[in-house]
């Protein structure tokens, strides 16, 4: 196999896994908050909280289930559009600031996965640079 094969193979192949990789993490993200609720109830007494970031996320992000199944759709819908090859560029542009956003909560935070948010967010901007030649002609 001579360089320039390897190389239009590699150009095809990483994009595509990160794609499925997004869609698949949102989409397990995004069901889990939708069908069962991924933030649980809040705690009956607030004072229990003791401050601790991780906990005080959760409860406010459980207080309020529609709040939780709008982010769901959102997860949802950024996944199924990566995993179309003819929705790709939307699907990653819908992606792009809910990874950021959830990356933020979890360093804000401290909610322990900051490594696979922070890795889901530097992949989705890699296929948003892949694509950077479509996303600035649409932006002329």
């Amino acid at each position: 196999m001579n360089n320039s094969i390897l190389w239009r193979v590699l150009k095809q192949s990483i994009p595509t896994t990160f794609r499925f990789f997004l869609a698949s993490s949102f989409l397990i993200y995004g069901l889990v908050k939708i069908v069962m609720g991924q933030f649980g109830a809040p705690p009956p007494e607030i004072a229990e909280l003791n401050g601790e970031g991780f906990t005080l996320a959760w409860t406010f992000f459980g207080y309020s289930r529609f709040y939780e199944i709008v982010i769901g759709l959102g997860e949802v819908i950024a996944a199924l559009l990566l995993i179309i090859p003819k929705t790709k560029t939307l699907g990653a542009i819908i992606y792009f600031p809910i990874a950021v956003n959830v990356m933020l909560v979890n360093y804000c935070f401290d909610i322990g996965v900051q490594d696979l948010s922070t890795v889901l967010t530097f992949m989705c901007l890699l296929l948003l640079w892949i694509d950077r030649k479509k996303l600035f002609a649409i932006l002329k």
